[in-house]
């Protein structure tokens, strides 16, 4: 039994489609999985990730060149995905689509969280090789990993979007929110603090690959004690802030592919109230949003005092169980 399965969507959403299709694949032995991708430029962007577990990674164009029993698709009735690649497909190839049931990764993930680890996806040859390359360019030395590490990842909406910035706070306040809790943490306990969706230029060599979401400015946080990544890899940098003591996030596809990576340790901030409603009215098994004390938790962020009290609860909680493995993964990352 051969099954084919489009990945699209932003970066997020392919992500969190593998991970499903890797589940499926590895629970149904008897089953083949063929992936193809909606965009080249997120099919070149993700071959630091490892595809082994499918038949082919390809683009979606060399579908007719696959046999194929059947389809298992996620958000068949995405617009996107139906203007740019399924009003495009032969009929016979459409008529292996169900293109009635709109399957959600959600429902699929709410039955594998926490993800066991023979289901993540891992880093290729490619990936592996690449990492180093990509710290020593952000310049990240193997100093950074040798104490406390706090990852975050901005993500700030504007009018357009998927999700609606109404009553979301505003950015110039929030820059200034999270430089003072970051340097009373850096006060606090040493940590550095890697940033992640900030203070990049868009060029025409990265326009695809951050998706015009990268703001050019940054927090303003002391030079040695900091680090603003620049978006070089989608892919690369998740897994560099993975690997952070603790992750602080804005919601976003990055950071629910965070939190499958590693469940525990990831803080959500600053959700916007449509983010939020959208989440409880899909269930999305993401962030506990679910447990009435995680999204009292996330709406209290807005406070200042309330994220700083989260974090260093957080930091104290997983310092002694995580300074060991930062300390082993030091060599590891180090360029």
């Amino acid at each position: 039994m051969v099954i084919g399965s489009i990945l699209h969507g932003a970066y997020g959403d392919y992500y969190e489609q593998a991970v499903c299709l890797k589940h499926f694949r590895l629970t149904h032995p008897h089953v083949r999985v063929k992936l193809f991708a909606a965009s080249p430029h997120r099919l070149t962007e993700l071959q630091v990730l490892d595809f082994a577990w499918a038949d082919c990674f390809e683009l979606w164009t060399e579908i007719d060149k696959h046999e194929i029993n059947s389809f298992f698709q996620f958000q068949v009735r995405d617009p996107e995905l139906r203007a740019e690649v399924l009003c495009k497909l032969s009929p016979e190839v459409l008529g292996k689509l169900d293109l009635q049931n709109n399957r959600l990764p959600w429902s699929y993930l709410r039955s594998i969280l926490p993800l066991l680890p023979e289901y993540q996806l891992r880093l290729s040859d490619l990936g592996q090789h690449r990492l180093p390359e990509l710290m020593q360019a952000s310049g990240i030395g193997p100093h950074v990993f040798s104490g406390p590490t706090i990852g975050f990842l901005w993500r700030y909406r504007s009018a357009g979007g998927a999700i609606k910035p109404v009553l979301q706070s505003d950015a110039a306040l929030l820059v200034k929110k999270y430089s003072r809790v970051f340097q009373r943490l850096i006060d606090a306990y040493g940590c550095h603090v890697l940033i992640c969706g900030m203070k990049t230029p868009r060029t025409a060599e990265n326009m695809y690959r951050i998706d015009a979401k990268y703001p050019e400015y940054g927090l303003d946080l002391p030079i040695e004690s900091s680090t603003h990544l620049k978006g070089l890899s989608w892919a690369l940098e998740l897994e560099i802030l993975s690997r952070c003591t603790v992750c602080v996030v804005n919601p976003s596809g990055f950071s629910e592919a965070l939190w499958i990576k590693r469940d525990a340790g990831v803080l959500l901030v600053d959700p916007a109230p449509h983010y939020l409603a959208k989440a409880l009215w899909h269930r999305m098994p993401i962030f506990n949003l679910q447990r009435p004390s995680s999204f009292f938790s996330a709406v209290a962020s807005r406070s200042e005092q309330t994220a700083l009290d989260a974090i260093q609860a957080e930091l104290n909680r997983l310092l002694p169980s995580t300074s060991g493995r930062v300390l082993e993964e030091v060599q590891t990352l180090a360029p």
